[in-house]
């Protein structure tokens, strides 16, 4: 009869039996896959819907831009760190994530930048600015609803080359660029402005007048001293004065004056 000792070496001896049996499975697997060529590439973009700045065939013109031969080599021999940094030096991508699949299939799975406000230079030059101060190129195909700031702006930039605003050295571009910035940042934050607000105009003095979505009036904002100020007296003069006497009464409404709002009848 078996003993206690016995029963334990046979139990161990189908542990190792089976161990070594997904051993050489996995061994098999993994060498069918290694031999494997890819002949696929599938683009994920997420809220493509959404943000349709970057597609399919963008991505593989980007790829062999950098000279990255990815059809028909092992997909073992991929080297997915090179693909990930050839693809977000664009600077419409905020991740790219590159893996390999069954069947041979290359995935590449990226999330675009956000864009913020819509930027408009007095040359017609025309690029997006995100949250993060990054500079995004416009495409043709896809115009997103955000705020416009258009008018006297020169920036200065090469656009289509990653630039953040926040790293730019000091100058006068780089001021007013964050004065936009912080701008855009303010109004999208208001569910009341982001609605009302459709475009800031700069004009040659360097002032701000904005444009809203309701009413003929303008809206002399003046500089950017004391403008968060100037938005809670408007929306009072709004909430208090316009629905009241109408909201087409007025051709200019002037916040440049402290404690107060001026306005010129139409």
């Amino acid at each position: 009869m078996d003993g206690e000792p016995m029963k334990i070496l046979r139990k161990t001896a189908l542990w190792l039996g089976t161990l070594l049996y997904l051993i050489l499975v996995l061994g098999f697997v993994r060498s069918r896959y290694d031999d494997q060529m890819c002949n696929r590439i599938e683009v994920s973009v997420e809220d493509s819907a959404q943000m349709g700045f970057i597609h399919h065939n963008d991505v593989l013109r980007l790829l062999d831009k950098q000279d990255l031969k990815l059809f028909g080599m092992q997909l073992d021999d991929i080297a997915l760190d090179e693909i990930e940094q050839a693809v977000t030096k664009n600077q419409l991508v905020k991740v790219c994530k590159a893996y390999t699949g069954v069947n041979g299939c290359l995935h590449i799975d990226i999330t675009q930048r956000e864009p913020l406000v819509r930027v408009i230079e007095q040359s017609g030059k025309s690029f997006y600015l995100d949250r993060k101060g990054n500079v995004l190129n416009t495409t043709t195909g896809f115009s997103p609803h955000v705020l416009v700031i258009s008018g006297y702006v020169r920036s200065g930039l090469n656009v289509g080359q990653p630039i953040n605003v926040f790293q730019l050295p000091e100058s006068k571009q780089k001021t007013r660029l964050l004065d936009l910035l912080e701008l855009a940042t303010f109004i999208d934050s208001e569910e009341f402005w982001k609605a009302q607000i459709v475009q800031v105009y700069c004009n040659a003095s360097g002032e701000y007048e904005l444009i809203p979505r309701v009413g003929p009036h303008v809206i002399l904002l003046g500089s950017m001293d004391r403008y968060e100020q100037k938005f809670k007296k408007l929306k009072v003069f709004y909430q208090e004065g316009l629905n009241t006497v109408g909201w087409n009464h007025y051709l200019k409404i002037n916040l440049k004056y402290k404690d107060q709002v001026v306005c010129t009848k139409i």
